[in-house]
């Protein structure tokens, strides 16, 4: 596997699932934030099936945006169990869920399972059937393009629209993929650049150092391409500063390690 892929691994499901848990509960009513909350410090210590079975109990089986539903589905598409995810959103949208949401769910399950095409379609819809998820959509849409090294100029015209449909930190996650866009293009100066912005609009918090910390290692990783072992390892140094020894970084940390040692082969 390649140092741009191993930065960008999966790193670790039950830390996973602590961050996007955090995540739900700044936007959940305050009933659901207590759920939320209890069920990321069952994730967070390792408790990952109490935290699945306390999930299951407590949900909206009929709505995929039910803060514990939406959960859980995210649990199972980032373990790897993509058919546990299909089956809730399908019972879902057999019980009448026909929101944007859902699509944008089906089409997060049909890219884990490789199948592209089905993927590209339910973004596509999840943008028509509800327009404020057009620039989530348009990003992760990009991001698939991009992984297919495939219409990369769509793939920019699709981010740069995001750019101007999302505000502040929002922007992060559109500049870390034009950073990989332009590193399949080799434009390395240019995905430095994009991904040290992308790192610059995430605040230092629990629940974005991980984003953050990947956007400065690819950052390094463009400065090793670009033969600037200095910056490369001041980089890869800011990054493990940032991810401050995380349970379930292991793998990351020691790729970040390889640039501060010089240990990278080009």
């Amino acid at each position: 596997m390649g140092m741009e892929n191993l930065l960008f691994a999966v790193v670790g499901v039950c830390l996973a699932a602590a961050v996007f848990l955090g995540y739900r509960l700044l936007k959940s009513p305050v009933w659901k934030q207590r759920q939320l909350q209890k069920a990321a410090k069952m994730a967070a210590g390792g408790n990952v099936q109490d935290m699945i079975d306390y999930l299951e109990v407590n949900r909206n089986r009929k709505s995929v945006a039910c803060p514990l539903t939406n959960a859980l589905v995210f649990y199972f598409i980032r373990s790897g169990a993509t058919e546990k995810a299909g089956k809730i959103v399908v019972e879902a949208m057999d019980a009448g869920d026909s929101s944007g949401t859902a699509l944008a769910q089906m089409a997060y399950i049909a890219q884990q399972k490789g199948q592209n095409e089905n993927a590209e379609k339910f973004y596509r819809q999840a943008m028509e059937k509800d327009p404020k998820l057009e620039g989530t959509m348009k990003v992760n849409l990009a991001g698939l393009l991009i992984n297919m090294n495939e219409r990369l100029d769509e793939a920019e015209q699709l981010l740069e629209e995001a750019l101007e449909q999302r505000e502040g930190a929002g922007k992060s996650g559109v500049y870390l993929n034009l950073a990989m866009l332009h590193m399949k293009r080799k434009e390395y100066s240019r995905a430095r650049a994009s991904a040290m912005t992308s790192a610059e609009l995430l605040p230092d918090t629990p629940i974005t150092r991980m984003g953050k910390a990947q956007a400065f290692g690819l950052a390094a990783r463009c400065s090793v391409k670009l033969k600037d072992n200095g910056e490369a390892k001041r980089l890869a140094t800011k990054a493990l500063k940032t991810l401050d020894k995380q349970p379930g970084t292991e793998k990351l940390q020691q790729e970040l390690l390889a640039i501060v040692g010089e240990k990278v082969k080009i």
